[in-house]
């Protein structure tokens, strides 16, 4: 299984040729809006956990 952030990585790169696309054909915009997609979902599970380790971290100084 690969790692969120090489997902991430895939996919910005995807974004990045998919945006050339479109520049040449508005038929790709679709792709490229999936891609979008994509990425912004990983970017939001990556936030979550970053959170939910800030909140377990906090508790542990605590107590």
């Amino acid at each position: 299984m690969m790692s969120t952030t090489t997902d991430l990585n895939r996919w910005k790169a995807a974004r990045h040729t998919t945006a050339q696309l479109v520049l040449m054909d508005r038929i790709y915009a679709p792709i490229f809006e999936r891609v979008e997609r994509e990425i912004a979902a990983l970017e939001a599970e990556n936030d979550l956990v970053e959170r939910a380790r800030a909140i377990v971290h906090s508790q542990r100084a605590i107590g």
